[in-house]
């Protein structure tokens, strides 16, 4: 199996967690590239024109920013999120995450952490039903809700017609038909998270 080179992106304000978490990579014999970012903003803008396959994150940064990280996560879904695990954020932050590590792990456990995060991206990138475009994606989000396929149709302004080409494209790259299985595979795949879902 040929282990592709990691690409990672930090984003961290303290300079000296930055530049620990740097040389621990850079003297590793992870192949990976490794760069910094000072926000999500940021992080998107790079999104847009490269593929990422770790962001490494201070938790505290996501704090009220959720909407933008399930958009994000929605838009790019092939990357995961490790945060540095600094004991001072609540459950619904960590909940963002992947994964996460303690500034008192050894860098091994770090690594392996990452390498791990890193080997599910390449998961997510080379399993065929990862594929669904962004426009399927909101389809999906729609159905996942309860949606007719005229009110799908309606609400993003397009044809019913257009609805079903959707929707068999939605079965035919994921395999699964019923609406509860692409709830499950939305929630698994982050495109939705179980609070948004209706458990009735």
């Amino acid at each position: 199996m040929n282990r592709h080179r990691l690409h990672i992106v930090i984003m961290v304000h303290s300079q000296i967690i930055y530049e620990g978490l740097h040389t621990v990579l850079s003297q590793s014999d992870m192949d990976c590239m490794i760069c910094k970012v000072d926000s999500l903003d940021d992080l998107e803008d790079i999104l847009h024109s490269k593929k990422i396959d770790v962001l490494i994150t201070n938790p505290l940064l996501l704090v009220n920013r959720e909407k933008e990280v399930k958009r994000i996560r929605k838009n790019h879904p092939h990357f995961s999120i490790v945060g540095i695990n600094l004991g001072i954020v609540d459950n619904h932050s960590l909940s963002l995450l992947d994964s996460s590590f303690t500034i008192f792990d050894t860098a091994e456990q770090v690594l392996s952490k990452l390498q791990k995060a890193g080997s599910n991206s390449e998961l997510k990138i080379t399993s065929n039903d990862d594929n669904l475009t962004e426009r399927e994606l909101d389809v999906l989000t729609k159905l996942v809700h309860g949606y007719s396929n005229k009110e799908i149709a309606d609400s993003l302004n397009i044809s019913i017609h257009t609805v079903v080409t959707h929707r068999k494209n939605i079965t035919t790259k994921t395999g699964i038909r019923s609406q509860s299985g692409l709830t499950i595979y939305a929630i698994s795949k982050k495109i939705i998270s179980i609070e948004d879902v209706d458990l009735h």
